[in-house]
């Protein structure tokens, strides 16, 4: 017995000292390395760091078939040339306000391309924001009974351009019926929409942009949570992004009867109704794409008090075992420098465990932090204490060496939404945005447009064209941010397995016509 003992120690002192030997060689610091000497010893070094780098990076697992591989091959010249001729012209769209490159951007053979691509789904998007704001006049213009403010006196319940649906007998003051106010002032369509959307006026310095995003929430939440529109709103929002080959979405907003009618008040209907709504928008998506998939995230206000978030969570949780279809997480939202901080609602989401024991269900957090430019800005440590499944923006996560290790290693998701950092003034070149070294450190992400109706756009492929561009991306990388759409979304395991099956099939088709197109135009 003392034999094997001694046996198994000697054993154990072998496999350590190996293990230590083996570290050791692996983290030998620069300065203990023999002395460059030569060009040879050099170029070895030097590709070994390059190697090094890219084992890290987020799609290194990726494999490329033969086909693939060609595809990526065609696309990096045409990057290769384009990038050559931005720098010879002093000309990036990436770099400068998207207002003014979109009209390029549009018309760029690289995002033609990109538009087709299966994009696995849009985990960040604002409900009351997925749209289009000619959609949205158009409705308003079928409906006597809507109204907008039009008047330049603005106060805090009423701004310029904001609707709502009224009795004739009950229409407020300043309110003007939209029929009669667009048929009899040809500019107003114009300048109502210039009321719902961002421009290039928004970049100038003199514009406080978030103040200026919150004025369209509420303009247009008259309108869209009016029960005969809010529907068809949604079956449109979905309908865009079918367009632009987008499979899955989650949205953004409160799981709530929030809708009215002229009869019914904000939360007087149902809950059966609203969410008899939702059942057919996704019905009607599913006639266009039969294979399109939509959850919730339910939404409340970071500004809110720590009672009424408590509450939330409570009838959240209530609400996720009447609809395990529908409700999928909880969020906080708003602006994060302006509202409370992350750890001001520490001690609600610290009941969630034992919440979930008690009613046997799961409510997964999806936080929406790290959207700021403040060093200040500390949220991203409550967010990933908290056991956040995914990160909503996580801007500012390069500031916190420890968090980055963290989110590698519990695999966090991190939602980014590029156009909307640089739109709303947290970068403007988006060749600097943080994101870039967040993909080469091997964290995930995906891509998402935030709030494309108030920015003017739709779809994910303005995004995905500009850091195709901005950083340099290859096939390998856009092939994995659009799968972790589907990978990191909140569908369940045997849901995500077909999603993925099927956006593999259409990966596949967008690679072989992808392939077809460029050679045919290359002739």
């Amino acid at each position: 017995m003392l034999r094997v003992l001694i046996e198994w120690g000697l054993l154990t002192l072998c496999v350590i000292t190996l293990i230590s030997c083996a570290t050791q060689q692996a983290t030998v610091p620069e300065s203990a390395l023999p002395v460059i000497s030569d060009r040879a010893s050099y170029d070895q070094r030097r590709a070994a760091l390059v190697q090094q780098d890219r084992d890290q990076y987020f799609s290194a697992g990726v494999g490329l078939s033969e086909t693939e591989q060609e595809l990526d091959r065609l696309l990096n010249q045409i990057q290769r040339r384009q990038l050559n001729q931005y720098q010879s012209d002093h000309f990036f769209p990436p770099a400068r306000d998207f207002y003014q490159s979109k009209q390029h951007i549009e018309n760029n053979e690289l995002y033609k391309l990109i538009k087709k691509m299966p994009k696995g789904g849009a985990l960040h998007m604002h409900t009351l924001a997925m749209g289009d704001a000619d959609w949205i006049i158009d409705k308003a213009l079928d409906l006597p009974e809507m109204y907008v403010y039009w008047e330049e006196n603005e106060g805090e319940d009423n701004v310029i351009g904001q609707f709502q649906a009224f009795r004739e007998s009950d229409v407020a003051p300043g309110y003007r019926s939209v029929q009669e106010l667009l048929s009899t002032d040809l500019s107003a369509r114009a300048r109502l929409r210039s009321y719902l959307t961002f421009d290039e006026e928004m970049s100038r310095d003199s514009v406080d942009v978030w103040k200026e995003f919150e004025y369209v929430f509420q303009r247009i939440t008259g309108i869209l949570r009016y029960e005969p529109v809010f529907p068809a709103y949604l079956s449109h929002a979905c309908q865009l992004l079918i367009e632009d080959n987008v499979q899955h979405t989650e949205l953004r907003m409160p799981f709530r009867n929030y809708l009215y009618t002229l009869d019914d008040a904000p939360g007087t209907m149902p809950l059966s109704r609203f969410v008899q709504h939702l059942a057919t928008a996704l019905a009607e998506a599913r006639q266009l794409d039969p294979h399109f998939t939509m959850k919730v995230l339910h939404q409340n206000l970071r500004f809110r008090s720590g009672a009424a978030i408590e509450a939330d969570i409570i009838e959240t949780i209530e609400l996720k075992k009447s609809y395990p279809d529908w409700v999928s997480g909880f969020d906080l939202v708003a602006e994060e420098d302006a509202g409370h901080p992350t750890s001001y609602h520490v001690d609600q989401f610290l009941q969630l465990d034992q919440l979930e024991v008690e009613h046997g269900v799961e409510l997964p957090l999806y936080l929406h932090d790290g959207e700021s430019n403040w060093a200040s800005n500390d949220n991203l440590y409550d967010a990933i204490l908290l056991g956040t499944k995914r990160i909503g923006h996580g801007f500012n996560l390069f500031r916190y060496p420890s968090l980055i290790d963290r989110v590698i290693e519990k695999d966090i998701c991190m939602e980014i939404n590029p156009l909307s950092n640089q739109i709303l003034g947290y970068i403007q070149d988006l060749r600097n945005h943080p994101a870039s070294t967040y993909l080469r450190r091997g964290i995930n992400c995906t891509i998402s447009s935030d709030d494309p109706l108030i920015f003017d756009y739709q779809g994910l492929s303005y995004d995905y064209w500009s850091i195709y561009m901005a950083w340099e991306l290859d096939l390998a990388a856009l092939k994995k941010l659009s799968q972790n759409g589907i990978t990191y979304s909140a569908l369940d395991e045997e849901d995500k397995r077909k999603a993925l099956s099927v956006w593999q099939d259409r990966w596949n088709t967008f690679v072989t016509q992808s392939i077809d197109k460029l050679t045919y135009d290359n002739r």
